[in-house]
């Protein structure tokens, strides 16, 4: 049974099953008077230890801006201006923020001005330092920076929120509707760790011809030391009875590393990432890879349109985010040879 938040949980026993699934209710103002802090230390903790969870949210950050950022004019003058850590582009600034976004639900950072109030800078902020504060009809009217005294107004921090829901004002973290399975995963990989490491390195159990614990433990310690080495050693004769091996552990016939692989592709799967875009797909033709690879594309454009309205609306800037490489031209076209012209577009005449 799951871990329940609030106390509640709704009970599907009636339908045969014992799942239930907890009520959620939703932060909102009259909950976070004070502020809401994302919970950054968390999800930041799976983002660099889960290696397939880093990938995806990489693969989506870099989908999003991974052809770069187009603008023209005054635009394109305020983003050249926008280094970041000093080091940095605007692409890179960018990306960070919606990366961190993904990451915990929110990120910020902190819009730099000159004496005229033009945008000089952009410094993206620890997420985990940073309560969004709200009034009662749930409209944000500060941040606040640990261990700062002064507010940032609404229009000094911009801020990117991942699926904000109903009157929340945060996003949703990417990692928190896949925990369990990210948990299952790191069980699952220890348990064949341990059942490699069993048949590799088997337990023996020696029956002594002596009940002496001095000499148990000497003759222990012995044998440990060369095994640890990978050393052979001398007993002298009479010493041992019998040596008995426990090599494999018990149900060591299960199917580890399917079970490894479905965990691993289910989690996938729950992320909304194609496989073939991670490198790999089982069973997966041409055809089928490429609807997969539409229906992505869709994804990645609704991120890219979220960042472009965002970007124009707080910091004035308008630019275009370019789709890496759309696939739409190629498979109508292969449907138009096959006769099925108005398979992917249904207002074409023919």
């Amino acid at each position: 049974m799951a871990i329940l938040r609030t106390g509640q949980e709704t009970d599907f026993s009636s339908q045969g099953t014992e799942f239930k699934v907890e009520i959620v209710e939703t932060d909102s103002s009259s909950e976070y008077g004070i502020g809401y802090i994302p919970n950054f230390k968390k999800w930041h903790g799976y983002y660099r230890k889960i290696a397939e969870g880093r990938a995806i949210i990489n693969k989506f950050a870099s989908w999003t801006f991974g052809r770069g950022i187009k603008a023209e004019g005054n635009d394109k003058t305020k983003l050249d201006k926008i280094k970041g850590n000093g080091k940095e582009s605007a692409r890179l600034v960018l990306k960070n923020c919606w990366r961190t976004a993904l990451i915990c639900g929110d990120s910020f950072a902190h819009q730099i001005k000159d004496k005229q109030g033009r945008l000089t800078n952009l410094k993206v902020l620890n997420s985990g330092e940073i309560a969004i504060i709200e009034n009662s009809e749930g409209i944000i009217i500060g941040y606040k920076q640990k261990d700062r005294e002064e507010l940032y107004t609404p229009e000094e921090i911009f801020h990117l929120t991942y699926e904000r829901i109903a009157d929340e004002i945060h996003g949703i973290p990417f990692f928190e509707a896949i925990e369990e399975q990210i948990i299952a995963r790191n069980e699952g990989i220890n348990d064949l760790r341990e059942l490699y490491h069993k048949n590799v390195f088997p337990t023996d159990i020696y029956e002594a011809e002596t009940d002496d614990t001095t000499k148990l433990n000497s003759i222990t310690t012995t044998l440990n030391d060369a095994f640890k080495k990978k050393e052979h050693i001398v007993i002298p004769a009479g010493v041992f009875k019998e040596i008995k091996k426990i090599s494999t552990a018990q149900y060591s016939n299960l199917d580890s590393l399917n079970y490894i692989k479905f965990l691993v592709r289910h989690f996938t799967t729950a992320t909304g990432m194609p496989e073939v875009v991670m490198g790999w797909g089982e069973e997966t033709t041409e055809a089928s890879a490429n609807i997969i690879y539409l229906a992505y594309q869709q994804e990645i454009e609704d991120m890219q349109l979220y960042i472009e309205e965002q970007v124009k609306a707080q910091l004035g800037i308008k630019l275009e985010l370019e789709f890496p490489v759309s696939l739409e031209e190629k498979i109508t076209k292969n449907e138009e040879k096959r006769g099925e012209g108005t398979s992917l577009n249904p207002n074409k005449d023919g």
